[in-house]
């Protein structure tokens, strides 16, 4: 097991079109660094994981629980478990994310994008 990662050394996977990740787990929480592009959309959904993370760089258009915010980077935030949430990447710089989950996202275990992760 690795214990520490270099970001700029990361084997990041392409999910979609402007969507790269890279997963990281312990036995019941999950990571993931995510590099996404300017208007990439991640279409309103929910999840029966805790989430929260850091917009370490970027601008995002949020949805969460019927309110829209617009946050620029560095930003901490957290979603509770089947709260419906939306996510547009703004401006002109790529959004870098790191995202806990709990428990694993069992569907970012396998290949392919997640059905609200579209891309371009």
């Amino acid at each position: 097991m690795d214990f520490l990662y270099d970001i700029s050394q990361l084997p990041l996977e392409t999910v979609s079109s402007g969507i790269r990740r890279f997963v990281f787990t312990l036995d019941h929480i999950m990571g993931v660094y995510f590099e996404i592009e300017p208007g990439i959309v991640f279409a309103e959904h929910s999840h029966p994981n805790e989430q929260m993370g850091i917009l370490i760089k970027g601008t995002v258009k949020w949805k969460i629980r019927g309110k829209e915010m617009i946050t620029k980077g560095p930003v901490l935030y957290r979603i509770p478990y089947q709260e419906p949430h939306s996510a547009e990447i703004i401006g002109d710089e790529p959004a870098l994310f790191l995202d806990i989950f709990y428990p694993h996202r069992k569907e970012f275990l396998k290949e392919g994008p997640e059905e609200y992760m579209k891309g371009r």
